[in-house]
């Protein structure tokens, strides 16, 4: 059963010492249960760009964030494994890689919070780590 649910996601990348910061807080839908649900909501990047972002939990330990629209992606974020994944933005297409450090998931009939701590690498070096966290809770409109 699909229920809709406000969603306040705050992604944090380090890139060569630099911290750039993102939050984002917008309307979604939610379905599963605690071991294994799906959010489903959509992201603007800027007055031109947006996609639909789908972020689905299995186990609590292994995350895939599938991009549709401006940014297409499929990552898979998986607690202490490394996964090669396609990116492909407005500006051009990556494999990159991804190595999940932490993948923590919480989740009650009250809403829930799904924390990531991961790393990007190109070519095995490394290009950026990224911190983020996605809080979710009951809305009705």
């Amino acid at each position: 059963m699909k229920k809709d649910v406000l969603i306040k996601m705050k992604d944090k990348q380090t890139v060569n010492g630099e911290v750039e910061t993102m939050e984002l807080i917008t309307k979604g839908e939610l379905e599963g249960d605690a071991e294994d649900y799906t959010l489903v909501f959509t992201e603007r990047f800027d007055e031109e760009f947006e996609c639909l972002t789908r972020l689905r939990v299995q186990n609590g330990q292994c995350v895939t964030m599938i991009r549709s629209g401006a940014y297409n992606s499929e990552m898979i974020i998986e607690h202490n494994k490394r996964h090669n994944c396609h990116y492909v933005t407005p500006y051009g297409e990556f494999l990159i890689g991804i190595f999940a450090k932490g993948v923590r998931s919480a989740y009650t009939k009250d809403g829930g919070t799904l924390h990531l701590h991961y790393t990007i690498d190109f070519y095995s070096g490394l290009a950026a780590e990224n911190e983020m966290t996605v809080n979710f809770e009951p809305f009705s409109s």
